[in-house]
């Protein structure tokens, strides 16, 4: 894995410096700690850092070229079928190394920007073309590998992260204010926005063509995920399918020249990828588990016997309260306030993993492509309320919600029930901000809450018609999954200089789920990785529900909230003098914290520790910055 970054100028007459390259390519050293490379193309340049995982030799050095130099590439990513590529590009190319981006480069000068159709991989990459006088970004289907650009009439400025960005000198820490809203309803930041008013994220499954003489840009989507179910087909069948399809998806993902190794929670995606690790490995497998003191939320025993069945080498490390102190060290990678919760543990687990190896496997995207999430079945059961007419929902829905507390639960899930049916089903997932939420923020830059549900609004023309429980996979796989799950891993792994790979999100995989009728696939959730894994594991590893990646929060954040930690929240610069946060609202947060709430209440946990994150990420990032000149609004 690596990082990139690049600035190009639309004057030709202005040569970006190598001083602010190197700058720019320092900042993601820990993305890339082996190696790392500066390239000057007239008014353009490519930065580079490499963390060696094919070919370890120099000649794996980026940014790299085509023979005559006229092509020119910074990539991140792996390219499972690049040996396929390469044999395919041999008779017309000759190669001076045996790494995937030297492929990249070649499948460009074939197939120019369609060279995406044809990569099975994760991938972030600048390609310039000094022969065609054009620059193209493009970043894998799902959004595994991030890439940031900020591109205005004057310049073109792009990287793997956000702080290279910042490090060029052509980035205002201008705050989008929409943005900011945002990560008060989500607790992160839904791309294309970013937290800086003029950096967007590149949507996944996008290429952006910028012409260098005319200077126009143009994007374009290459990949959708499709329902086309194949019906008639038995339940065995299908799963025997899946097995094959799955078996050879990790062992595409395991090609390597250093170890590879997997991370294990004990539930069915990661004993799934484990036990096909473990068939393809050459040696015995390595594995790492987070635990908790707190034993309801801690599933060491579960892993140590997935452990134990594929004779892996366990290494397993137990995560504290104390780790809440990670937060302001952890703002440092991720760039932009992000309150997932469970980045705490991935953070954790990435660190002792790096500690034995490079490379290591995870379960992500199998709940997303095999219909594994609570709220995939609540949408199943929802549906059945289609059958009443949405102005009756609206009418006595509506009504509950206008009367209950805001603080209730009544009051959230009337506000879901009172929605048109699509919409309806899409909020069970994601509920654009609570009211209680909002009310962290500064009454002066909080946009209604009938504008936040922007994010369904964007996909419901493609989702509509499609069945309840496939519906909410696919709003998850372009949603969700790319703007929190994908980034989480991503930035705790990439601080630890892992790479993270993932073989349930590869085109082969969403083609096969997504031909498995909804009624097969779903089930009684998720039944065919069920089997599998009961085929492999045994039924009782097979039937646990499903705990996921979370932490003792609600208990954690009680403690935190009658000590100092709070009262120093309260007295920072962001929460006194921003004019970001409404005081009162903190403080009203924090007390129904510190008592408990009740059962009728919403935890308001979460919105404590998206405090803390956002806190700890101002003074990393803005504390020097007047509020005055940081704040704007879309």
């Amino acid at each position: 894995m690596c990082g990139i970054c690049g600035l190009i100028f639309r004057d030709p007459r202005n040569r970006p410096s190598r001083d602010v390259l190197r700058r720019m390519t320092a900042t993601l050293r820990h993305r890339g700690p082996d190696d790392s490379g500066v390239e000057l193309l007239e008014n353009a340049a490519l930065g580079h850092t490499r963390l060696s995982i094919l070919d370890l030799s120099p000649a794996g050095h980026q940014p790299m070229s085509n023979e005559d130099g006229t092509v020119w590439i910074t990539f991140n990513g792996e390219i499972y079928n690049f040996e396929e590529l390469r044999r395919e590009l041999s008779h017309k190319h000759q190669f001076r190394s045996h790494c995937d981006t030297e492929v990249l480069v070649h499948l460009y000068e074939e197939h120019g920007e369609g060279m995406v159709d044809r990569i099975d991989g994760m991938f972030a990459f600048a390609i310039v073309d000094l022969k065609q006088q054009r620059v193209v970004l493009a970043r894998d289907p799902f959004g595994i590998k991030p890439l940031f650009y900020a591109m205005d009439e004057r310049r073109l400025v792009f990287g793997s992260e956000l702080k290279a960005l910042l490090a060029s000198g052509e980035v205002a820490r201008e705050i989008d204010l929409e943005a900011l809203n945002d990560y008060f309803d989500f607790l992160w930041i839904p791309a294309p926005r970013t937290i800086f008013k003029t950096v967007h994220k590149l949507l996944p499954a996008h290429t952006l063509t910028l012409d260098l003489q005319t200077w126009k840009s143009k994007t374009r989507r290459y990949w959708q995920p499709t329902y086309c179910p194949e019906e008639g087909r038995n339940l065995q069948t299908w799963i025997d399918e899946s097995e094959a399809v799955l078996s050879q998806s990790v062992r595409r993902h395991m090609v390597s020249d250093v170890p590879v190794g997997a991370f294990l929670s004990g539930g069915i995606d990661s004993s799934l990828v484990s036990y096909y690790a473990s068939q393809h490995s050459a040696g015995p497998l390595r594995t790492f588990t987070i635990g908790f003191e707190e034993g309801e939320f801690s599933e060491v025993a579960f892993a140590q016997e997935v452990a134990n069945k594929v004779r892996a080498e366990a290494v397993v490390r137990t995560v504290h309260a104390e780790s809440i102190e990670q937060l302001f060290r952890i703002a440092e990678f991720y760039d932009e306030p992000m309150a997932d919760t469970s980045l705490l543990p991935t953070y954790a687990v990435s660190q002792v993993a790096r500690e034995h190896l490079k490379v290591a496997l995870s379960g992500d995207g199998g709940d997303e492509m095999f219909s594994g999430y609570t709220h995939h079945a609540m949408a199943n059961q929802v549906s059945r309320l289609d059958v009443l007419p949405h102005f009756v929902h609206k009418a006595v829905f509506g009504s509950l919600a206008r009367i209950s507390p805001v603080t209730w639960r009544m009051h959230e899930w009337s506000r879901r029930f009172a929605l048109p049916a699509d919409e309806r089903r899409l909020s069970i997932t994601r509920l654009p901000g609570r009211r209680s939420q909002r009310e962290l923020l500064s009454p002066e830059i909080r946009t209604p809450l009938v504008d936040r549900f922007w994010h369904m609004r964007k996909y419901l023309p493609e989702l509509r018609g499609l069945p309840p429980v496939t519906q909410m996979q696919f709003y998850d796989l372009l949603f969700f999954l790319p703007n929190d799950m994908l980034v989480k891993v991503d930035r705790a792994s990439m601080a630890h200089s892992l790479e993270v790979r993932v073989p349930f999100l590869c085109r082969a995989v969403a083609e096969l789920a997504f031909r498995i009728p909804e009624t097969v696939r779903f089930g009684n959730g998720k039944q065919i990785l069920r089997a599998l894994v009961s085929r492999h594991f045994g039924e009782a590893l097979a039937r646990r529900p499903k705990q996921g990646f979370g932490i003792p929060l609600q208990q954690w954040m009680r403690d935190l909230a009658g000590g100092s930690k709070c009262e120093e929240l309260l007295e920072s610069s962001v929460v006194r003098s921003s004019g970001l946060l409404d005081v009162s609202g903190v403080r009203r947060m924090i007390r129904s914290v510190a008592e408990g709430g009740g059962r009728l209440q919403v935890n308001r946990s979460e919105e404590l520790f998206a405090v803390f994150v956002f806190v700890a990420w101002w003074e990393k990032y803005m504390q020097t910055t007047t509020a005055s000149s940081s704040v704007s609004s879309s």
